[in-house]
């Protein structure tokens, strides 16, 4: 038993050793000139006798971030070998001009499980999620509040200007003389930024049988407003950040779930 083990243990050295060699033995004929990369073959493109591919590949500044590259291939049995929505582990010489061209491809489908799916589904997440935002920017339009009534305010310096910007909710709903508000069964809502330039409108929307909810909050040093709008069938989330370049507000819906039905709203007596 023991000689067994002797043995195994021998001939994993044995395969380490080689490997190692291998790594190094490769790694010295790799000149500055020479790269390795991986990636989807996405065209083959021909034209004349110029024969090249185009490789979507990892970038290198954002693990998940990809980006195309163009590759010459004068071998005309790489080109032969070489097959479109493949994953390919490829080295590549590239000359003072940038340009690249192929020295050897090896088929590998599951480093592409591993690495290019992976990096695929989070930049599709991604944008996917820039797609969801949206911008309320500066308007010169103020919103007439005569006949509106005033429910919550808060003065904060969102835009970090020095100067507080006033946060204002209003309703079309009116107030009795005693404060009591005349509740509808829907009313309009309203949530708006007052800088001395003009008004944000965050909020300008009819709600039925709900309500209109607001937070001021920091994270990371970034001021942050929550709207949570509610309703028999609404029940949605949303996050307000100024954003210093757009000169406005990014919104973004964090929770808005389709065919919603309230069933319980839980109440505190």
């Amino acid at each position: 038993m023991n000689n067994k083990i002797k043995n195994i243990v021998g001939i994993l050295i044995l395969a380490i050793v080689i490997v190692v060699f291998y790594i190094f033995q490769s790694s010295n004929n790799i000149n500055s000139n020479t790269f390795i990369t991986s990636g989807l073959l996405l065209s083959k493109d021909e034209e004349g006798d110029s024969h090249s591919i185009i490789l979507q590949i990892l970038g290198e500044d954002k693990e998940s971030e990809l980006k195309e590259i163009t590759i010459y291939v004068k071998n005309k049995k790489l080109w032969d070998g070489l097959k479109k929505d493949k994953y390919y582990y490829m080295t590549y010489s590239q000359d003072d001009s940038k340009n690249k061209t192929l020295i050897k491809a090896q088929l590998n489908e599951s480093l592409r499980e591993t690495i290019y799916d992976k990096a695929l589904k989070e930049e599709n997440e991604k944008t996917e999620q820039e797609e969801k935002l949206e911008y309320v920017h500066l308007s010169g339009d103020k919103l007439d509040t005569s006949d509106l009534t005033l429910l919550d305010s808060k003065k904060v310096d969102l835009d970090r200007d020095g100067e507080d910007e006033s946060i204002e909710m209003y309703t079309t709903a009116q107030r009795y003389d005693n404060g009591e508000i005349a509740w509808d069964d829907g009313q309009k809502w309203f949530l708006i930024i007052k800088d001395e330039d003009g008004e944000f409108v965050l909020f300008d929307d009819y709600i039925q049988l709900g309500a209109l909810e607001f937070w001021v909050f920091t994270s990371k040093d970034d001021y942050h407003i929550a709207t949570l709008q509610t309703g028999s069938a609404t029940f949605k989330l949303s996050d307000f950040k100024y954003d210093n370049k757009e000169k406005g507000f990014v919104k973004k819906d964090i929770f808005n779930p389709d065919y919603l039905n309230v069933i319980y709203n839980s109440s505190i007596k």
